[in-house]
């Protein structure tokens, strides 16, 4: 057994989650499936230097998802470090299969309609602690209304992060801050936006089916109160679902006019 892994079986036993590990298979190269003498548990690990707070985040997301749509998220059970640095998140495991059906996409639609029905706490548009986006981190402080999170808490963090690698851009430097000072306020006119639970990185290899539920499951959140639209961006960015997924959330929650496809199309995508 490596010290790694040591470690994440201190962790385990500490929470009262299993004594020993009778195997690890690898699933991806930081991820993988740990056979334990009470079942199966996912766990993924990361070097990073923000790596706690970064699986911390994910907790949180994954939490709130399961307190909106129970179910609809493997349930996270520990966090832990290992001595050398880096840290490593351990959830449920899920055997995942594909979501092709008209069926399964028309639930995955219902079942995403109800975590954007879940209203932030406070009224405001943000997160209780800061969550990473792949490599990007993102500051989740609360704002009064999406216009101004989107602005500084989402576009002007990347901006800078792009000028940093990039410092002689000075066109995406105009374009960005033109899309921050005008863009964003006038394609936000005349709809209301309620500051609801959205995944916050929801492509598609960030949701499946649950083979043993037979159900959509979301994973790798990190979530916010924000625009519901800006999740469906994201959501059609890669691998977009199919028109009965559309149509069935619709339902639930019809297109904002105007400006719908300009907002997909400009400001989220």
């Amino acid at each position: 057994m490596s010290p790694n892994t040591q470690s994440i079986l201190l962790v385990l036993r500490s929470h009262g989650i299993c004594t020993s590990i009778l195997n690890q298979s690898e699933l991806s190269g930081d991820a993988f499936k740990l056979s334990t003498d009470t079942g199966d548990v996912f766990v993924k690990t990361s070097n990073r230097a923000y790596a706690y707070a970064m699986f911390e985040g994910e907790i949180e997301s994954l939490n709130a998802i399961l307190e909106a749509v129970p179910g609809f998220a493997p349930k996270p059970l520990c966090l832990g470090t290992f001595p050398n640095g880096g840290a490593f998140i351990v959830t449920t495991y899920k055997r995942l299969s594909t979501a092709n059906l008209s069926s399964m996409q028309k639930l995955f639609a219902q079942k995403l309609s109800e975590l954007h029905s879940k209203e932030s706490p406070n009224g405001k548009f943000g997160f209780s602690v800061m969550t990473t986006c792949g490599p990007t981190e993102q500051d989740n402080t609360w704002e009064d209304t999406w216009a101004e999170f989107y602005k500084v808490r989402r576009l002007r963090p990347i901006l800078e992060k792009c000028l940093q690698n990039n410092p002689g851009d000075d066109e995406l430097r105009r374009l960005v801050e033109f899309v921050i000072d005008k863009v964003v306020d006038h394609l936000m006119k005349d709809i209301e936006v309620k500051p609801v639970l959205v995944h916050g990185d929801l492509w598609s290899g960030n949701w499946s089916v649950d083979s043993d539920a037979n159900e959509p499951i979301v994973y790798d959140p990190s979530s916010c109160y924000g625009h519901n639209e800006y999740e469906l961006s994201i959501l059609t960015m890669f691998g977009s679902p199919g028109r009965a997924f559309f149509q069935e959330y619709h339902k639930h929650h019809p297109r904002q006019e105007p400006y719908f496809e300009q907002r997909q199309g400009m400001i989220y995508y």
